[in-house]
Formats: structure tokens, C-alpha cells, sequence
């Protein structure tokens, strides 16, 4: 008895064990054919379904905007005001940040410079440009300048052009902005008016906007006192002044163009 009972359980185990040896293999089999249709579909070159992989979101950050001014000590400050915090483009680029559309800015500011006039630092606008100018910038804003003193109009004007012909070249999607010189008050000399007229002239004949401080009366009438005792210079409040009115010209722009 004990024998059968070992048989009857030996017999009876055998095809349930057969029966998951089968099982694994058919498992096998098919992964195996699971296998050879992924690659066959990968051969063929059929992909996944456009419209599923259009769906898929797509990580992204926000753009900003890369703006670089070009200038002189109008730009960068003088020991009259407008060193560090004080600065016009640093409230500017504040003020970008505070409202929650930040701006990178690149300031390239060498005192006593202009189109013509090297300054302290032995560079003109269009040498600083081609030096520190970034190909990446999308507004360039160029501002002044009084240090050219008295110039042929018509090299003035070539002048300029070379400066906005290397802009472009060094930063091709960049859009121009040009503030010509401003004064200390109503009494503008004449070479300062022909020097303007002929940056001007050059802007237009390039398709760019030209913004005239005189004509717009800049640091005339009472605003003659934010200039410092130097009788040249912004004070600290002619740069909050300033920073009004780039911040104005800069804003605008920059709503006009389209995101980077």
C-alpha cells in the first residue's frame, strides 16, 4: 500500500509538472516572437505615431532678452554720479527685474569715447563694439556722443555707418536703437547740432530708430540741475533721469519683438 500510494502521487505530479514545462515554453516562444516583430517594425522604419510623439510635452525656459549699450561716461558714470547702484542701467535693468521681465545687460561704456574720438580708454564706439559687443544681443542701444567736438558732417555720417554696419555684422539679430548727444541745457552749440543731424542721417538712411535728446529738450530748462558742478556730467538724480527715459525706449522695443 505504501508502495501504490507512492506511485499513485508519483503518476499523478508528473503531468502537472509536464503541464508548466509546457507553459514556460510557450512563454518563451513568445518572447521570442515579441522580440523579432520590434525589430522587424525598427527595420522597416516605422516609428512610433507622429501624432503621439507630438503630444508629448516638451521641457522649455523662459527667454531673456540680451540688451547691450554702447556709450561713454553718460553710460558708465562719472565721479559727478552715476557709479554702481546709481547707475541708469543698473535702475533700468532693477526696474526689468522688479516687474518680472528680466533683462541680461551688457554695458560697454569707455569715458571720453564717440563715433570719431577715442577716449581714455583709446577706443572708439566701433572698436568697443567689435571688441565686446555679443553676436547673441537682441537690442543694441548706442548713446552719444558729445565727445566727438566739431566734425565734418559727412564724416560723421560715415562714422556712424561704420558703427551700425559692424553692429550688424557682430550681432545680425539685433534690433538698433541710436540716442544721439545730449546737452547740459538750451544752449547747444552748433557743432553739437551737426553732429546729431549727421548721426541721424546715417540712422535713417539704415532703417533705425533715432531718438534726438536735443529736439526731446533733455536736461533743458529745470532738469539743468541734474547736471553735477563738472557742467558736463549727470548727478546721481540726472541718472535716475536717464533711467527713466531708457527704460521707456528700452520697454518698448523690446514689447515689439518677438521672444528669442
Amino acid at each position: 500500500m505504501d508502495f501504490l500510494k507512492r506511485t499513485n502521487r508519483t503518476r499523478s505530479s508528473f503531468p502537472f509538472r509536464h503541464a508548466k514545462e509546457l507553459g514556460f515554453g510557450l512563454l518563451a516562444v513568445v518572447a521570442v516572437l515579441i522580440a523579432v516583430l520590434a525589430l522587424t517594425t525598427r527595420d522597416n522604419g516605422i516609428g512610433p505615431s507622429p501624432g503621439l510623439a507630438a503630444s508629448t510635452p516638451q521641457p522649455s525656459r523662459a527667454a531673456v532678452p540680451n540688451v547691450d549699450i554702447i556709450g561713454d561716461s553718460y553710460v558708465v558714470g562719472s565721479d559727478q554720479g552715476g557709479y554702481g547702484a546709481a547707475n541708469w542701467t543698473k535702475i533700468v535693468g532693477t526696474r526689468f527685474y522688479e516687474e518680472s521681465h528680466p533683462i541680461d545687460m551688457n554695458v560697454i561704456g569707455h569715458p571720453g569715447a564717440g563715433y570719431i574720438v577715442r577716449g581714455t580708454e583709446k577706443v572708439t564706439f566701433a572698436e568697443a563694439a567689435t571688441a565686446s559687443l555679443r553676436s547673441t544681443a537682441d537690442l543694441v542701444l548706442v548713446f552719444g556722443s558729445r565727445n566727438d567736438g566739431k566734425q565734418n558732417p559727412a564724416t560723421m555720417a560715415a562714422a556712424a555707418t561704420d558703427l551700425y554696419t559692424k553692429i550688424h555684422e557682430r550681432a545680425p539679430r539685433a534690433k538698433l536703437i541710436v540716442v544721439g548727444p545730449a546737452w547740459v541745457d538750451e544752449k547747444v552749440p552748433d557743432f553739437i547740432s551737426s553732429d546729431s543731424k549727421a548721426i541721424a542721417g546715417a540712422a535713417s538712411a539704415a532703417g533705425i530708430q533715432f531718438v534726438n535728446p536735443l529736439s526731446d529738450r533733455w536736461f533743458f530748462g529745470a532738469d539743468a540741475k541734474l547736471i553735477g558742478t563738472d557742467g558736463v556730467h549727470p548727478t546721481d538724480a540726472g541718472h535716475q533721469y536717464l533711467a527713466g527715459k531708457m527704460y521707456g525706449l528700452i520697454s518698448k522695443t523690446l514689447a515689439t519683438m518677438a521672444t528669442p
